[in-house]
């Protein structure tokens, strides 16, 4: 259910500060409108705090008049999509500007609707990913509006939800994204006939007989313009949806009685100067909204120039993100309900004064009661306040340790960390390990011959097959060096093993290597991969001052293999004697020979694994 006060004020601070870029000041936007006075000097002072909430009456008053103000017909998605240029969402700045990409942004969208209205929920039915029928990234949403709350009375914000959701890829410099909508709660026969934006026109929408008619504005005929379907649902990530597949409602079998939902599918597109009305495909009476989006795909360069803006300045990002996370997590209903009863004390105040004459003797106890129970009103809301940061705090601590864990380690080694509440390399220290290196040959050759596009959608691939067979034998992501890759076995986690698990690694590397051949075959390339392996004592832990940290490993035997990896052709996994040693029961290897590298007194014989035995 949602609280009377369901509206974020950044919602009015949109509409405003685009009212300002068009007219240069928002004029008479707030006159009439109730707020509290007891708190605030001005409705302006109140409806452009972002920390407060108002009416949804309010919000469509507002909204209404700011329209009226500009006069542009597309007023509602026009203030919308401005966020992004005008960077109008308030704090939530600060979280836009540590996403990665546009994807990113989609991905937070249930975050942010929570902190801009307590009317509706979104949620992701398909994460963002590459999509090849449209050569885009593509997502889809489903928004859902609370029981309480008459989706017709609230049709603006569809608008504007869109061009919000639109503007989200241009905060990286491109193109808007595309924003179809396929399904729609609305009731034609209310909207059309009863909402402002369509009422004037005289459509007199009209249900008959299982078919939708309207009359045309340009000539007044009367046409059929949709009818009734039964939607289907499909089946996503283990729970049936609508999306817009349907069917005829008189053949229905097969479809139990829960899943049959009648819809009015439009049949013929409607416009008038320039707008359009109604549009063939579009679902009305669906139980909820389903957004198909699309939008490009940031370049590496892109993603690389926004990760360095924000590491600039370290420090006051920290700060400007921990006080914006305290600011978002304080509970509105508790600071509300406190606000009610300072104000239904100070009421109590004022009646004893107004009987000031009647009770002269006992004025003086019963203000100090009163001033007794206000003060403890207080403090329990500063102390709750205080437990509320240090929780929040606490949160916080532990997202960024997650997120450092998951940036070297598989989910479930990051898992097993955190619950027995490990820090990552807090001290440098001296182990037993296993180094892992990796190369894709000729890729300079890649580099020049293919377009970056191409070039990424070829390396997401190989990088995202790599790290599951990483996260699946255990091992540490270090770094990933441009098309190179290192990684090491023992530590954060110990284990006995770790040298069968880095040669068995390799070996599927390499069946990988040959799986994916085919894919880059089709773009004049073959994906070759050479490997080196390296067992011995190296120092592993956080290195660097407090300003840059890095977990990592170092040491003559990371070296070692390093010059393997560099001396193996495409195809080869060259291993040295210390990790031959330990598997050589295991694996069919050949002896290369010796080799020097530098650091180490002798030369170090090397072998090359074929496989394992069958």
């Amino acid at each position: 259910m949602s609280r009377q006060d369901c509206i974020c004020n950044r919602n009015i601070k949109i509409i405003a500060t685009y009212l300002n870029s068009k007219l240069g000041n928002y004029g008479p936007l707030f006159n009439g409108l109730t707020y509290p006075a007891v708190r605030y000097a001005s409705a302006d002072e109140f409806f452009l705090n972002e920390d407060e909430w108002t009416t949804l009456q309010n919000f469509h008053t507002i909204f209404r008049r700011a329209k009226a103000l500009v006069g542009e017909p597309y007023f509602y998605f026009n203030c919308g999509a401005s966020t992004a240029n005008l960077r109008s969402w308030g704090r939530l700045d600060y979280f836009v500007r540590v996403f990665a990409s546009s994807s990113d942004g989609f991905k937070r969208l249930p975050f942010f609707n929570k902190n801009l209205n307590d009317t509706k929920t979104i949620e992701i039915i398909i994460p963002p990913k590459y999509d090849r029928t449209f050569g885009k990234l593509r997502t889809v949403l489903k928004v859902q509006y609370n029981p309480d709350v008459d989706v017709h009375r609230d049709y603006m914000t569809d608008p504007y939800r869109r061009g919000i959701i639109s503007a989200i890829p241009t905060i990286w410099g491109l193109l808007p994204a595309t924003v179809k909508q396929p399904l729609n709660p609305y009731d034609p026969e209310i909207l059309f006939n009863q909402e402002p934006e369509f009422a004037s026109l005289g459509l007199d929408v009209k249900m008959e007989d299982g078919f939708l008619t309207m009359k045309i504005p340009l000539d007044g005929e009367r046409r059929i313009v949709g009818r009734e379907v039964l939607l289907e649902p499909e089946r996503i990530n283990g729970h049936d949806i609508f999306l817009g597949k349907y069917g005829d409602p008189f053949s229905a079998d097969g479809l139990n009685a829960q899943d049959k939902r009648e819809a009015i599918l439009i049949t013929e597109t409607v416009e008038m100067q320039n707008r359009i009305i109604v549009k063939a495909g579009e679902i009305f009476r669906a139980p909820y909204f389903i957004l198909d989006v699309t939008y490009d795909q940031v370049s590496l360069m892109d993603r690389l120039r926004q990760t360095f803006k924000i590491r600039r300045k370290p420090e006051e990002s920290g700060k400007r993100m921990v006080e914006t996370i305290n600011r978002l997590r304080e509970t509105m209903a508790e600071k509300n309900r406190a606000y009610y009863e300072l104000e239904k004390i100070n009421a109590e105040l004022t009646e004893a004064k107004n009987r000031v004459d009647h009770y002269a003797r006992n004025l003086k106890q019963m203000v100090e009661e009163r001033t007794a129970e206000l003060t403890i009103a207080k403090e329990e809301l500063l102390t709750f306040n205080r437990g509320l940061k240090a929780k929040v705090d606490e949160q916080f601590q532990e997202l960024k340790r997650y997120s450092e864990l998951r940036r070297y380690l598989s989910p479930k080694l990051t898992e097993q960390i955190l619950s027995r509440g490990d820090r990552l390399g807090a001290e440098p220290q001296r182990k037993m390990m296993t180094v892992l290196f990796s190369d894709i040959r000729n890729f300079s050759a890649l580099t020049e011959n293919l377009e970056p596009e191409e070039i990424f959608e070829l390396m997401d691939r190989y990088i995202s097959e790599m790290t599951t067979l990483i996260h699946q034998y255990e091992g540490t992501l270090n770094k990933i060096i441009g098309d190179g890759l290192l990684v090491f076995f023992g530590d954060p986690i110990p284990m006995e093993d770790h040298v069968w698990r880095a040669v068995t690694m390799a070996v599927e590397m390499q069946k990988m290597v040959a799986r994916l051949k085919d894919e880059w075959l089709q773009y004049g390339h073959e994906l070759n991969i050479g490997i080196g392996i390296n067992t011995g004592y190296m120092t592993v832990g956080n290195i660097g001052s407090d300003a840059h940290r890095d977990y990592t490993v170092i040491g003559h035997q990371v070296n070692v293999a390093a010059r393997l990896e560099s001396l193996a052709k495409p195809g080869q996994i060259l291993v040295s004697q210390r990790t031959y040693s330990r598997v050589k029961d295991l694996v069919d290897a050949e002896k290369i020979g010796e080799i020097r590298v530098k650091g180490v007194h002798d030369p170090v014989l090397i072998y090359n694994v074929i496989a394992f035995p069958s």
